[in-house]
Order: C-alpha cells, then structure tokens, then sequence
C-alpha cells in the first residue's frame, strides 16, 4: 500500500489508551506501504504478530484468535494529516476503528485526499461503529456488516470524545464527553479541514451529519464551500445534530449569502451553538446585518463567541454590529480584525458597546484606526468605569488594538480612558506605531495603578521599533510602582537589553508573588483567627500562658501580621478578622469567604490568580 506522490514524513498519528493503564500515549506512523503499516499495527498491540495475514485479508484479524490484541486497545482520537486514502489503506484504519474495545470520539482529517472507493470504505467503517457498538459486536461481525452493500452506500458515521479545535485565531476549545467506557457511542468531534470539499461534495457530507446526534464540534475550515453547499449542510445539523455547540466554517466562501442561510439555522435550530467562526469568507457588511438582526434576546441565542476577521464589514456592518451589542445579553468574545473598520466603524461600535454589559473580549486589530477612533475607545472606558469587578456582568475585560496607525496622539487617547479604568485587565497594543513620547502616557498609566487598583494585568507592545532604550527603562521604573501588573510583552532590541528585561522580570515575579498572597493571606488569616482568636476566658487555666494569654489586639495584631508583603487594605484586614472572631459566620467554600473579605476587589483578585495560572 503506497502513498504516491507523498512524503516519507506523512503519518497516521494515534492518541492509544490501552484498556489497562489509564495513561495515554501518542504515537506516529509512516503511511509509506504495506510493510510499514503492519509494522505500526504491531507497534500499537502488545505481543509478537510476526505472522500477520495479508492486511486486505481482514476477516482473519477477527476470526484468529492469535491476533485479538491487535484490537484490544481504546483511541479516544484518531487524526490523519496529509494521507492519500485509497481503497487499501480505508480498509486498514477501518480494522482499528470496527474493534471491540476501539472508542474513537474525535476524529480529524487534515489535508487528506480520498478515492472514491476509499471514502466509502472509510466512511462505511464509521457508520456501521454508530450501529454496533462496542458492546453489541457480539453477535454481528463488523467485517460482514461492512461486505453488504447497505453499509457501502451508508454515510460518515463515526465516535468521538474529548477533542481539541486547532482554532486559528480565537477558536475555542470544546468539552466533549468524558473518556470513560460510560459515555454514549457516537461521533463528538469532527473536524474535515483542507479537504477540498466543494458544494458538491457537501451532499454527501450531509448525509453523514444527519446520523450525528452527540456532535458537539463540527470545523470545516479552510475547504471551498459556498452558500450552496452550506444551504445543503444545514437541514442535516438541524435533524440530526441537535447538540452542536461549536461551528468553525472558517476560510471558505459563503459570503453574505452564505451568512444568511446561517442566521436563519440559528434562529429555527442553533439555539444551542456557542461558537461560530465565519472568519476570512467576503462577508459583507450585509451578511453582518443579516446575523446582526438575530443576535438579539427575541431569538433566544446562546452564541457567546463569534469570529468575522478579515472579511469586508467596513463601516456600515460594523454599525450593524454596534445595534447587535445593544440588546445583545450572551456574546462574551467578538472578533473583528481586518475588516477595514476605520474610525466611523469603530466609533459606531463603542457606541453600542457603552449599552453592553456581557462582551469580555474584543479584538479591532488591523482596521485603519486612528487616534479620531480612539477617542471612541476613551469614551467608553471612562463611561464604563462606574462598572466594578463584582458586577455580575462587568464590562470589556479584554482589547486588542494592534495593527492600526493609533500614534502617539492615539496611544495618549487611549491612556485618558485607562486612568479611570476599573475592568480592562488586559491591553494588546503592538505594532500600533508608537513612540518614546507616547510611551511615557503608557508609564503614567501604570504608575497610576499603584493607587487606582484595580488596572491592568496585562500589557503588550511588541512590534513597535521606533521605542529606545530609554523607553523601556521609564517602563521599568513604572511597573515598579505598579503592584498588579504581571505580564509585559515588549521586543527589546537593543544593546543593553538584558539589564532592562531583568529589571522588569524581577518586578513581574514580585508582583505574582503579591498577587498569590492576596488570595492566600485572606484564608490563612481566618483559619488561624478560628484558633487564635477565642476570649480570654477560654483559657485552661488562669495561669496559663501562650497565644491564649495574650490581649486580644495583640492577637489580631499577630494574625495582621501574616499579610508580610501588605496586600490588603485595613478595610479587608478588619473583615478578615470580624470574620475569624465570630463563631456565627460559616462559609460553603472558600470563594465565599475570599468574597466576604476582598468585597469589591474580589473578582479582581480571581482575574489575576487566572492570569498567573495560566
């Protein structure tokens, strides 16, 4: 079995898990002929299968008894990249998949090329793993299920579990079912990128969908579908794949049309989708208006991530957006970089934005944005600062800038709205053309936060090279006054460097160090408090001495004590203490309690213990 035309490096990657050892291995394959393949099957069984049959003789490798170990192991994901899957080699990967044991939820087809026979085989292989579950082969043999020409006609069928979309920009990441042999049979995740599939062969492809009732993930990124081929996809996810969360139809060419065969999906059966990236397909700013209008709370929509980067928006779709986050109640993550916004669509859109409550994340990169547009961003920020972190819906926690000719004058806009700031945590700003003159604004903001908390957590500026020296040594001395700050992305490209970079990196740990107190001093202080702090009467004995003995304020001056680096304020120190003093207070968990003591920096604190972990 040869790949003709490929190279030595193409490889058929399995994620194992034998049945008994929980621990999952990956390994890598040749795909280059026969030989190679069966040295791979023996590589994944356990034993000597030196005298394996002719692999297009499959029947032996169920009926021998010699060769069950081939099959007696669970692969929770199953990914091909760049294979050439002829009749022969659908056959081979289809002895894996129709095992006994074989679980596979998530399977992913990158850059492959089928024949028609192949597909079919393949494909076949899946459906008849949907009909005959793992715990059923008992009384059908896969091998004869797969020779009637029923099965042959059948489409894509497959089983998934946990899998991971390779999103290329903000995609999101789905939690499929958990890898356990409890889980329901069926495909989870599917993912067909750079396939070539065209509106053609999205017929097919719909038939296979419509025998999916456990997708969660379907990405079909980078293929050559339109708006006929996904007119064709979508009655079949609507009657079959009813728990679809995740939709990636990234670089294809639906265009407006093609969006507005989608809005009407969302509204009549997507009620449950998440996810939805239509990102680089020349929608226009019709198509924007089209999904605009039913991102609203009439529809009942659970959309809270949605990617539109590098289509044609411009101005007026980005106004259409704008109207959307008015009323818009779930949208949590909004991408819309390279769709040649300028500063009417940006000022159009932090209008809307001023009304919303619930966006976190917003990505404007690459836009033709000046500092007119950011001044539109000032607005909203300092409209916003009435927002706090213990909102149940705070305001924009994330921007991304980047790529758009802000200035200095831009950059000193921009930093006019950070000083009032209480909930963007995390600024991207890199190539965005600014200078020494603009970075002192940048130092002013982050010397503010030393007081004005809470501030940012998180501050790019990479590809901006007209900065010096001088200018990252001002950014130093400013994150040294500055205790929240924990991550600065900068290029350093000068002689030097390394004495200023040093600088910064000892004042990011510092500041990871305070930000780990805050959440630990709270709950260290309450806890001993419980102890230490008792009446004076509780004493065993008159004469007895140690903690118990002391004047109550010198205890609580002990228990102050454990806050070494300083990190709460009084206000916090006397709520830990009320809350350690008295017997009455009960907390379910320790977020409770945290809550009870940091008040209105609480949801603070938990963004930058998240920013730390991660």
């Amino acid at each position: 079995m040869r790949n003709r035309g490929r190279r030595s490096s193409n490889v058929l990657c399995l994620n194992t898990k034998d049945t008994m050892d929980t621990a999952a291995v990956a390994r890598s394959f040749g795909m280059d002929d026969e030989r190679v393949v069966r040295r791979a099957i023996r590589q994944i069984s356990i034993g000597d299968f030196a005298h394996l049959p002719p692999l297009r003789d499959l029947k032996t490798l169920f009926n021998n008894p010699q060769h069950q170990q081939i099959l007696q192991h669970t692969y929770h994901t199953f990914y091909l990249d760049h294979i050439a899957i002829d009749e022969v080699t659908a056959r081979v990967l289809s002895v894996i998949l129709l095992s006994r044991q074989c679980r596979c939820r998530s399977l992913q087809l990158h850059r492959c090329s089928f024949t028609d026979s192949g597909r079919k085989v393949f494909f076949s292989a899946l459906s008849i793993m949907a009909e005959y579950p793992a715990d059923s082969h008992s009384g059908v043999s896969p091998i004869s299920a797969m020779s009637s020409p029923v099965a042959f006609k059948m489409g894509l069928g497959a089983r998934h579990q946990m899998t991971q979309s390779r999103h290329t920009g903000s995609h999101a990441l789905v939690h499929c079912a958990q890898a356990d042999n409890m889980a329901p049979m069926g495909l989870y995740a599917l993912e067909l990128c750079q396939l070539g599939l065209s509106d053609k062969k999205c017929a097919w492809l719909g038939s296979v969908l419509e025998t999916q009732p456990y997708l969660q993930l379907l990405s079909l990124r980078d293929n050559h579908i339109g708006h006929t081929g996904i007119r064709r996809l979508i009655a079949p996810l609507a009657r079959g794949c009813r728990k679809l969360s995740v939709l990636d139809l990234s670089g294809n060419m639906l265009q407006s049309q093609g969006v507005r065969i989608l809005a009407q999906f969302l509204v009549t059966s997507g009620q449950g989708l998440e996810t939805l990236d239509v990102s680089s397909n020349g929608v226009t700013a019709i198509g924007a208006r089209d999904l605009a209008n039913v991102l609203v709370p009439e529809f009942n929509l659970s959309l809270k991530h949605l990617n539109l980067n590098m289509n044609q928006l411009e101005g007026s779709g980005c106004e259409a957006m704008g109207r959307m986050l008015v009323q818009n109640q779930t949208l949590e993550v909004l991408t819309l970089s390279q769709n040649n916004m300028f500063d009417n669509g940006c000022q159009a859109l932090f209008f809307g934005l001023e009304s919303n409550t619930t966006l976190k994340s917003l990505d404007i990169s690459g836009n033709f944005i000046s500092h007119v547009g950011a001044r539109s961003i000032q607005t909203y920020l300092q409209s916003s600062s009435t927002h706090t972190p213990t909102d149940n819906q705070p305001g924009l926690q994330s921007l991304n800038v980047s790529a758009n000719s802000l200035g200095d004058e831009g950059i000193d806009v921009l930093c006019g709205g950070l000083s009032t700031n209480r909930h963007l945590i995390d600024l991207i700003a890199n190539n965005v053309d600014v200078t020494d003159n603009g970075m002192q604004h940048v130092c002013k903001v982050l010397k503010a936060g030393a007081v004005n908390t809470p501030s940012l957590l998180t501050l790019s500026l990479r590809h901006n090279y007209r900065l010096t020296r001088n200018s990252y040594a001002q950014l130093a001395e400013a994150s040294k006054a500055n205790h929240n700050i924990l991550r600065i992305a900068a290029d350093l490209q000068f002689e030097g460097w390394d004495e200023v970079w040093t600088k910064v990196e000892m004042i990011l740990i510092r500041n990871t160090v305070y930000a780990m107190e805050r959440y630990r001093v709270p709950l260290l202080m309450v806890a001993r408090g419980r102890i230490l702090l008792r009446d004076i009467t509780h004493s065993t004995s008159a004469n007895s001495t140690g903690i118990y003995s002391l004047p109550i304020e010198l205890r609580r001056m002990i228990l102050i004590a454990l806050d070494k680096h300083n990190v709460l304020t009084r206000t916090q120190h006397i709520s830990a203490l009320n809350i350690a003093c008295n017997p009455a207070n009960h907390f379910s968990t320790k977020q409770e309690l945290l809550a009870a003591v940091l008040a209105n920096d609480y949801a603070f604190v938990q963004e930058m213990i998240k920013t730390v972990h991660s």
